[in-house]
């Protein structure tokens, strides 16, 4: 075999292994992105997107150990970019997800655990852009404050104060949702024994 051969077999292998790896991405990729906007259509567009950018950019991968967090970190400028360009809307509703029940739950439990769930999901929507992707790298994907920092290129000090910050803000709208919850529950009964 000769060398010039040699090189363009590990390179096409290279390549297939990159293309392998990132498309094992596309799911933790999708999460996230669903994450950060909540609309299922836009998520997809910046998947895609990220998955293009990357194999353009593949060469400028130093360490392929790393490439999940150099993906994501592409993933992240391409919704800071979309922000930028775009008007936000900030009541945007939520796409259902669909939940197997387990036959054990009750009804309540089930409609407990989905109110839940949608109190959570609406209380990061309403989070300032940055607060929200790090509190979804560090909260849901379980990224060391090192790794958000490396990722989206920002001080580490600064990923700290944007995660205190987001889970002080997070805690504040989750007590108030609940609240909200208690007192819509509590007129719905009150209007409810009348009636009957």
């Amino acid at each position: 075999m000769s060398p010039s051969s040699f090189l363009s077999g590990a390179f096409l292998f290279g390549r297939l292994t990159f293309n392998h790896r990132l498309e094992q991405l596309r799911p933790r990729l999708y999460r996230l992105a669903f994450s950060w906007c909540k609309e299922s259509y836009l998520a997809e567009d910046l998947v895609q997107e990220t998955m293009i950018r990357a194999l353009q950019k593949q060469t400028q991968l130093r360490d392929e150990e790393l490439m999940d967090r150099w993906v994501i970190r592409i993933l992240a400028n391409q919704w800071m970019d979309y922000i930028r360009s775009h008007v936000r809307d900030e009541n945007i509703d939520d796409v259902a997800q669909t939940l197997s029940i387990d036959e054990q739950q009750s009804p309540e439990c089930v409609h407990c655990r989905d109110e839940m769930i949608e109190r959570v999901r609406n209380a990061v929507m309403r989070l300032p852009e940055l607060q929200r992707i790090v509190v979804t790298l560090v909260d849901l994907e379980e990224f060391s404050y090192k790794e958000v920092a490396t990722t989206l290129d920002l001080p580490i000090g600064t990923i700290m104060s944007r995660l205190s910050r987001g889970r002080l803000t997070l805690r504040k709208l989750l007590i108030q949702t609940k609240n909200a919850a208690t007192e819509e529950r509590s007129k719905s009964e009150c209007h409810l024994r009348r009636v009957v």
